[in-house]
């Protein structure tokens, strides 16, 4: 029976062992961070910077578009023809951003991967800076040029989101700004050790 009792002891005890040690794990784990500060340590540091930052953030703007363009459109009408040809010139703008708040990181021993999501048009506008009309016989209507105005911008938007020498231009000045966005957050020794890496974030399946 003492054997027993010592043997049940000994379970017991090894028991409340590891509960101690679960329970303890993540403060000891922060302690020996303090006292041990490697480059993984300094990574989740930041990490936990950058993250506040960013919620408070929310987008960085990455580039700014000025472009121009001709938007030409006509109506045509059954027996007669061509009743309404409209030649619209016009500037496009757009600022191109991304939205932090989707940006992933994760800890790679002393590399920190900032993984950068898609790039969105954050704001953009098409403006027309000369109409010519040739519409005698079906006036344009205020309504119709808004549309074809509206139908433009989106192909505008289209445009420089899509996979092409712009988007990927765009891309570059994004890892740029994200660069000068972490500098000016974290100072050189905050950050000394660790490895901070731009990528592009996997497309969702």
């Amino acid at each position: 029976m003492k054997g027993f009792l010592k043997w049940l002891g000994k379970v017991v005890g090894t028991a409340l062992t590891l509960v101690l040690i679960i329970v303890l794990l993540p403060h000891a784990s922060r302690l020996i961070g303090r006292f041990l500060p490697d480059g993984s340590s300094k990574a989740v540091t930041i990490s936990s910077i950058l993250s506040r930052s960013m919620e408070a953030t929310s987008r960085l703007e990455c580039a700014k578009v000025e472009d121009e363009g001709v938007i030409a459109s006509s109506v045509d009408a059954l027996l007669i023809g061509t009743v309404q040809n409209v030649v619209i010139y016009y500037t496009y703008e757009a600022s191109i951003g991304i939205d932090l708040k989707k940006l992933k990181m994760h800890i790679d021993g002393n590399q920190l991967v900032l993984e950068l999501p898609e790039l969105e048009v954050l704001t953009d506008s098409l403006t027309p800076t000369k109409v010519e009309r040739n519409d005698f016989w079906f006036p344009l209507t205020e309504e119709r040029r808004l549309n074809i105005l509206e139908a433009e911008r989106l192909n505008c938007r289209s445009h420089y989101l899509e996979e092409n020498a712009e988007s990927e231009m765009a891309f570059e000045h994004a890892v740029t700004a994200m660069r000068e966005f972490v500098d000016q957050i974290l100072s050189e020794t905050t950050r000394q050790g660790v490895d901070i890496v731009c990528v592009r974030a996997a497309a969702d399946p």
